[in-house]
């Protein structure tokens, strides 16, 4: 089998993606152009990201036809691309802005067929800059004004989200989501939240919770967890005596490097 993907290929999903809404398109004034259009940008872009990801996943080995066929996180990124694209066609049509505009909301019911079918949630508005790769992905929420770069990686349970929840009809007012920049990676269990600006090159580890902006080249490390194996059936933790499962000796969390890092 020849480990490529066709351009042909990827339209024809695109098109399946696109069946349920097409009806909606043809009202909203989604002109045979405008349609050539979405069935141009996209395909190059979701050849990106496939092979991305196929280079980055060890699990992959490189084979990007088993990471198209089999892999959740493209599924969502592809649906992405498109949904994408619908939004940036119809933001520029007369009304388009407006989010009841058929053009605005076919974008989002693909975005939310997404989300049912891949646990990956992700704005239609969301800009995701080239060869992304979201590994995992189950749980990952990605908001409206969310930006992120080129490069970037992501695994499951990141959340870029917004501060606070509110039903505020003004709440557009500013930017509510973080930006990410290039080259970043976000371990599982992340969550951003707030207008926050994450420079290039940062890697951020799993269970961080950032409301700050972090400069470029940083790297965020939990170091408040503690994981204790105890030898006995009963350990001290905190000055209180608790039972816990025969182990193999003390074992700190986290591995000892030169990295610079920020602690949380």
């Amino acid at each position: 089998m020849k480990n490529t993907v066709s351009i042909q290929r990827i339209q024809a999903d695109m098109r399946r993606i696109l069946r349920p809404v097409g009806k909606r398109l043809t009202r909203a004034g989604l002109g045979p152009a405008r349609a050539q259009e979405l069935m141009s940008n996209v395909p190059l872009k979701v050849l990106e990201d496939l092979y991305a990801l196929a280079a980055r996943d060890p699990a992959a080995r490189s084979s990007v036809v088993y990471v198209y066929e089999s892999y959740l996180g493209f599924r969502a990124l592809l649906a992405h691309r498109v949904a994408h694209e619908l939004h940036r066609i119809g933001a520029t049509m007369p009304g388009g802005q407006h989010p009841d505009h058929g053009i605005a909301i076919a974008a989002r019911c693909i975005s939310e067929t997404a989300k049912v079918e891949t646990g990956v949630e992700i704005h239609p508005a969301a800009v995701i800059g080239s060869r992304m790769v979201i590994d995992h992905g189950y749980g990952t929420v990605i908001g409206e004004q969310v930006r992120i770069g080129a490069d970037c990686y992501l695994l499951q349970n990141v959340v870029l989200g917004s501060r606070s929840i509110t039903g505020r009809a003004d709440r557009g007012a500013g930017r509510r989501h973080p930006h990410v920049g290039d080259r970043v990676e976000i371990a599982g269990n992340v969550a951003v939240f707030g207008p926050v600006t994450i420079g290039d090159d940062c890697r951020i580890e799993s269970g961080a919770r950032i409301t700050a902006d972090v400069p470029a080249g940083s790297r965020i490390r939990v170091l408040s967890t503690l994981q204790i194996t105890a030898r006995s059936s009963r350990v001290r933790v905190g000055g209180d005596s608790v039972e816990a499962a025969p182990g193999v000796g003390p074992a700190p969390l986290g591995a000892s490097d030169d990295a610079p890092s920020c602690a949380l």
